[in-house]
């Protein structure tokens, strides 16, 4: 709806919608990060934890290393096969840029978060040391 009713609101008007939903925005994603940040802390969580912290870190590096390695076999072969079918140089993807898409995708922390609850926790409750690990290693 933006589209058509951008060009037919004044000027003030077009500034202060922008603003309005610029500051709704940040207000969600600060919702977010202070759910995800306070349920990291939620102490059932770690006294399952506590007896391994070893265990957590090993699954966290493991994690780590297969985001990493999934998310470069996708980028860098689909960048490939884009560049494939562009003609000007100008309009491919070089390999500092796909580096940065890479690198930027893997800033998804919140979607992470919500798809690790979503999996190991009973409505909100963590009920084994496995689930655990994987919440606060995620």
């Amino acid at each position: 709806i933006s589209h058509y009713t951008w060009h037919n609101v004044t000027e003030k008007s077009r500034v202060t919608t922008k603003h309005a939903f610029a500051t709704f925005s940040f207000i969600a994603e600060l919702f977010i990060f202070l759910y995800v940040g306070m349920d990291a802390l939620d102490i059932e969580k770690w006294s399952f934890v506590k007896d391994s912290p070893g265990t957590s870190a090993e699954v966290s590096a493991i994690l780590l290393g297969l985001v990493l390695v999934g998310r470069a076999a996708f980028v860098f072969p689909l960048s490939f096969l884009s560049n494939l079918t562009k003609k000007a140089q100008h309009e491919k993807i070089n390999f500092r840029q796909q580096v940065l898409i890479w690198w930027a995708g893997l800033m998804r922390g919140a979607v992470s978060m919500a798809l690790a609850y979503n999996q190991f926790t009973k409505e909100g409750h963590t009920t084994m040391p496995g689930n655990a690990i994987m919440i606060t290693s995620t």
